[in-house]
């Protein structure tokens, strides 16, 4: 069996895989952090790949940073996932992702703010969230 591709192709504006909007300025390099990290650590299973094959079968790992709070010295973020086939499918009603997980989330708290605060948190969430999802790819491939 080939690698299960994973999709970490983040510019379609339209439909985003990483949004880290709530982190305001430093929105792209949140984004370009969980893009780094989820190639990362599914590079780390030998039964996965992020470099897109001739017919890929695989899946999208939508991230999103779901709520960012600063006060005094603490930094916490909350973020959410959804883990979807892919490439989409095509049917009579037009196209669609098919729905593996929406279940998929994590959060974390750091001493600090800023950037710097906001970037780790998002390595760590991201990186625990990707090790939760590899086993979910790993069972789905076979029902598809």
């Amino acid at each position: 069996m080939p690698p299960i591709y994973v999709n970490t192709e983040n510019t379609d504006v339209k439909d985003k895989m990483y949004n880290g909007l709530l982190a305001k300025e430093h929105a792209a390099a949140a984004e370009k952090k969980m893009q780094e990290v989820v190639v990362k650590t599914v590079g780390k299973d030998a039964g996965f790949t992020t470099s897109k094959p001739a017919n890929p079968k695989g899946y999208s790992i939508k991230l999103k940073i779901a709520k960012l709070n600063s006060a005094g010295r603490e930094t916490k973020c909350t973020m959410t996932g959804e883990l979807l086939r892919y490439p989409k499918t095509y049917s009579v009603d037009g196209s669609g992702s098919t729905m593996v997980s929406t279940s998929f989330n994590g959060s974390a708290a750091a001493t600090g703010m800023g950037k710097f605060a906001v970037i780790d948190l998002v390595e760590v969430i991201t990186e625990s969230m990707i090790k939760k999802a590899i086993p979910a790819m790993k069972m789905d491939i076979n029902n598809w």
